[in-house]
């Protein structure tokens, strides 16, 4: 197995490959990866059977690997994992630095386990006090959950509601989702749930549908919306319709507990996954990286 650089991949090799592997996600496809990831090699062995996508960042002249927002982690494709130890001393050797999420853990590569929420295709919806709640305060308003088209309504929410509160958030990494999501509809996998009162849009989800799971991907709604329920609302009929399709349902990934506070409350189960983290990086770049954080704080 070998690592291989984006402009030698066979990308309809790398996709069947993606889309065969029972339970893998759309973060591993190469046309999401192409919109998402600064740069990504795939680690692969000569047939396409089986290997991991890599996502990277060139600073200073020095490779990290890292997990691209919008993505939660990325996974080991196809055949048995006999590999991945060999893999992830090959990544280090690669990479000097690197922060990467998987589903797997990786030997002798320092991770922490973080979890995320998922709600099986065979799951018995069950909701909790607090959605039930929410969802009847947005049935009582007359909030109107309807597929869409609209894509510029819901970016709209984004910059306005989400941009100026989530740090992490920022207006190239929306520039991104946009292509992203661009090139999801292009392919058949975007669904778009807008939420009205009245006429005015007010919220709405951008949800992923491929390879038997619904993963929710962003959203965004106004305060007032969210404060009478219109977001459990639009998640539920999200997730209902999902389990109704024989689907999987993906809340996406989050480490606030808040977060994930409000997908439990929507039936979701607790799922780990492993963050990787490792520094061999050159004296000269640490210290760069500490005068640069030294300067934005002065």
């Amino acid at each position: 197995m070998k690592f291989i650089s984006r402009e030698n991949i066979d990308c309809q090799k790398w996709d069947d490959l993606v889309t065969n592997t029972p339970g893998a996600s759309v973060f591993s496809l190469s046309s999401y990866l192409d919109e998402i990831a600064e740069n990504w090699m795939v680690y692969v062995n000569e047939n396409y059977t089986k290997g991991i996508a890599v996502p990277f960042a060139v600073r200073l002249g020095v490779k990290t690997c890292y997990t691209p927002i919008f993505i939660t982690k990325l996974e080991w494709l196809g055949e048995n994992q006999g590999e991945l130890a060999q893999f992830g001393r090959e990544l280090k050797t690669h990479f000097p630095l690197g922060n990467f999420c998987l589903n797997q853990s990786l030997e002798d590569v320092h991770s922490e386990e973080f979890v995320e929420q998922l709600i099986p295709s065979n799951s018995i919806l069950s909701l909790g006090s607090q959605a039930k709640r929410m969802i009847n305060k947005s049935d009582k308003l007359a909030h109107r959950i309807e597929h869409s088209l609209d894509k510029s309504a819901i970016f709209s929410l984004i910059r306005s509601e989400l941009l100026p509160k989530i740090s992490s958030l920022t207006e190239g990494s929306i520039h991104r989702m946009e292509k992203a999501i661009e090139k999801m509809s292009e392919q058949g996998h975007l669904q778009i749930l807008s939420v009205f009162q009245g006429e005015k849009c007010v919220g709405g989800l951008f949800l992923i549908d491929f390879n038997q799971t619904v993963l929710y991907l962003k959203g965004a709604f106004t305060d007032d919306a969210k404060k009478n329920g219109a977001m459990y609302a639009a998640m539920n009929t999200a997730i209902k319709q999902a389990l109704s399709e024989g689907k999987s349902f993906d809340f996406g990934g989050s480490r606030v507990e808040g977060v994930r506070h409000f997908n439990l409350q929507l039936g979701g189960l607790d799922r780990t996954y492993n963050c990787h983290q490792w520094d061999n990086s050159p004296v000269w770049y640490r210290w760069a990286k500490q005068l640069r954080k030294a300067l934005r704080k002065g």
